[in-house]
């Protein structure tokens, strides 16, 4: 916890009501929201519920159910955001700044459920009307125009890279907030959706380092799993530079992931450090390292009773021999590990096994696939019959 929060925790001991309801409300605002890291903030807006209750401030109870809407957010609950969104919009009742970071965020909420068109066009507008009248020094207009300017780059993520301009905003709106404690996790946002649209321009070390302070920022907050997402992503990043430095600096980043996640007993973000690993590896040709990691995670799948992990790689696997031309390794590890797997879990499994065929099937030709199995199926004859004659 940084200074300025143990400060406002301290002046929570004593004080008016009112004072103390502030101080909890901004405490619960200021504390660090990252995707896998929300349990504080409930804490303390659990904690401060009672004291602004107690205040009877319709503002303070409107920002502090803000602050809630930013945890349903990050959880994906689109439903519950709205729902808590339009509580706040009661409090409040009248146009302001708060109203219309309420309106913004709401929007965002409409561009993960899939009404984009009528989202942006409202970001848009509210972006305009508030230029002209908002104080950007103002902590509650500046919370309008963050909400406003993540939303816009929210909206365009999603498109072709073409206009430059909301990432621009959200350029200056980093450079603006870096500095400042109470907007940590609004970086943290807009640094993760420029590295995104770097990467879409290609521009694979602006990325690069916009993940760094991302990494950075979740280290310095406690938030391991947020930490290690952004090394995966930063290490693929790295990779994607092209260039002998930026490989090997992507292999030590994703070793710190494995590293990071095993300390924490993080066994989903393990896999996924391992399947980057893995990626990496079969990039640089290094097959067999590749592989090995893919056996690893089908191990881990296997020993948690996890089907989708274990069948993810064996997809891998099959994907890393075709990309260097193996296409009868690629099938093979397929075919045995379907027929391994059907006789514990039976015919359940046989569409995950078809759906891993179907890109191996679409790469060599529906004829030269047929052909590849009748082969391999030959060579496997000969095979188990040598085995029995030598027996």
């Amino acid at each position: 916890m940084t200074a300025h929060l143990d400060q406002l925790r301290a002046g929570l001991a004593d004080g008016a009501p009112s004072v103390r309801a502030e101080l909890a409300v901004r405490l619960a605002e200021e504390t660090p929201i990252f995707g896998n890291h929300l349990e504080p903030v409930r804490a303390l807006i659990h904690e401060a519920g009672p004291l602004v209750e107690a205040a009877g401030d319709a503002t303070l109870e409107a920002r502090l159910l803000f602050r809630l809407a930013a945890i349903k957010l990050a959880e994906l609950d689109w439903a519950a955001t709205d729902a808590v969104l339009s509580s706040a919009g009661e409090r409040i009742g009248r146009e302001g700044p708060l109203m219309f970071a309420i309106a913004a965020r709401s929007c965002r909420v409409g561009i993960r459920r899939a009404a984009r068109a009528t989202a942006g066009d409202t970001l848009r507008a509210a972006a305009q009307h508030v230029a002209r009248i908002a104080d950007p020094k103002q902590w509650p207009w500046q919370l309008a125009l963050a909400e406003i300017t993540v939303g816009l780059a929210e909206d365009a993520v999603h498109d072709e890279p073409g206009d430059p301009t909301p990432f621009d905003n959200l350029r200056d709106l980093v450079d603006q907030l870096r500095h400042d404690p109470r907007w940590v996790d609004t970086v943290f946002t807009a640094r993760q959706l420029l590295a995104t649209d770097a990467l879409a321009r290609g521009d694979a070390a602006g990325a690069a380092n916009h993940l760094r302070e991302v990494v950075k920022a979740a280290h310095d907050h406690g938030a391991p799993a947020d930490e290690i997402e952004a090394r995966i992503a930063r290490a693929a990043a790295l990779a994607a530079r092209g260039d002998q430095a930026g490989a090997e600096e992507a292999d030590r980043v994703i070793q710190i992931a494995r590293d990071r996640a095993l300390e924490h007993g993080l066994t989903d973000l393990h896999v996924a450090a391992l399947i980057g690993q893995a990626g990496l590896m079969s990039q640089r040709g290094k097959t067999a390292g590749a592989l090995d990691r893919c056996i690893e995670v089908a191990r881990l799948g296997a020993d948690g009773g996890n089907l989708g992990r274990y069948v993810a790689a064996v997809g891998l696997m099959s994907q890393i021999y075709q990309n260097h031309g193996d296409f009868p390794s690629a099938y093979r590890t397929i075919a045995e590990s379907y027929h391994a797997l059907r006789a514990v879990q039976g015919d359940v499994v046989k569409p995950m096994f078809e759906r891993l065929l179907e890109p191996l099937r679409d790469r060599m030709g529906r004829d030269r696939f047929a052909k590849m199995i009748d082969d391999v199926s030959r060579a496997r004859r000969l095979a188990d019959e040598l085995t029995s004659t030598s027996a």
